[in-house]
């Protein structure tokens, strides 16, 4: 039997996966400071204000951080080996941790562009991920 945990939706992020339900990556901006936010709360975590706004990622990247996983975790439940996770350097300013989808594991380098894609889980949750883009 397979069994996975997925991430769940709180009052603070619902307008997030939202988003992503739509195939937009948003995130967050104080209209007080002007930071960049990112992961979705309440209030601002530079100056604690809770003028925060959401803004769309045109949803490119760079690779900041990877890891290959070369075998699957649980095999069993036809999990897929191997799996790039890493830490996308998001355009507009933010971080966030996703998997990473290349053909060529050989060449894989920090700093290799990426493109955002949405992955449909069931109709209430879609992942995104990263596609890496040609040098």
């Amino acid at each position: 039997m397979k069994h996975v945990t997925y991430p769940r939706s709180s009052l603070d992020s619902e307008p997030y996966w939202e988003g992503c339900r739509r195939r937009e990556l948003r995130y967050q901006h104080c209209s007080e400071c002007g930071e960049v936010v990112f992961h979705p709360r309440a209030l601002c975590p530079y100056c604690l204000t809770d003028a925060l706004t959401w803004k769309v990622s045109a949803g490119r990247a760079r690779i900041y951080s990877f890891s290959v996983q070369h075998v699957a975790l649980r095999p069993v439940d036809g999990e897929d080996a191997p799996r790039v996770l890493g830490i996308a350097e998001v355009d507009e300013g933010f971080h966030m941790f996703a998997e990473f989808f290349t053909d060529d594991l050989d060449s894989l380098t920090i700093g290799d562009p990426l493109e955002v894609l949405f992955a449909k889980i069931d109709d209430s949750l879609v992942l995104p991920k990263f596609k890496v883009l040609p040098r």
